[in-house]
């Protein structure tokens, strides 16, 4: 009977529920924007700006060897900013709150993503890697449907506060499951270096 790698689920299970936390509001995003007093513009104003910081930051960060030295700091760290930036949601009061919001949002990615992806690369079965990239890949477009039916719902029926604390409490339990994955691949690393 073939080994579970549970290096590779903890990964794709911490990976989908950040991606479920994040696509909640994707849908909706325009009209969450109008709530706290902004337009269309501010809308993709905001988006694009989280897309660009979250891109100049992972061409900055992980351009030399110090970040592959140092995968799994970024790993932790940037899952924390991100969650910050998550928990931070919840006091979006003004436009100028909704865009800082966007870049701590964007900087946690930035950090953190490269450095999951090259762990998710190291840790997925040769014989079997575009199975696993296709599970992988599948799993996060089912997980953004999902949010985004959920957000719809949450938001009509209950307001977008009820669907920012779901979206905390969704990248807590991804961040959980990150900080499971780090320390266990530490501590199998140095089981190994003790053998």
């Amino acid at each position: 009977m073939k080994k579970k790698n549970v290096y590779y689920q903890l990964l794709v299970s911490a990976y989908s529920l950040s991606t479920f936390s994040e696509a909640i509001l994707v849908p909706i995003y325009a009209v969450f924007v109008q709530k706290v007093g902004g337009d269309i513009l501010d809308a993709a104003g905001a988006i694009a700006t989280f897309y660009v910081v979250c891109g100049l930051g992972e061409i900055f960060i992980h351009r030399t060897t110090w970040s592959k030295n140092h995968r799994l700091a970024l790993m932790f760290w940037g899952w924390f900013i991100w969650l910050g930036g998550v928990v931070s949601f919840l006091f979006i009061s003004n436009i100028a709150t909704l865009f800082l919001a966007q870049i701590l949002t964007a900087l946690g990615n930035a950090i953190a993503n490269p450095a999951y992806d090259a762990e998710l690369a190291e840790h997925t079965d040769n014989a079997s890697r575009e199975k696993q990239y296709g599970y992988y890949e599948g799993i996060q477009d089912i997980f953004q449907g999902i949010a985004a039916l959920v957000g719809g719902v949450l938001a009509f029926a209950y307001g977008f506060k009820l669907l920012i604390v779901v979206m905390i409490l969704t990248a807590t339990v991804s961040f959980g499951l990150s900080a499971v994955y780090l320390r266990k691949i530490k501590n199998d690393n140095n089981l190994v270096k003790k053998i």
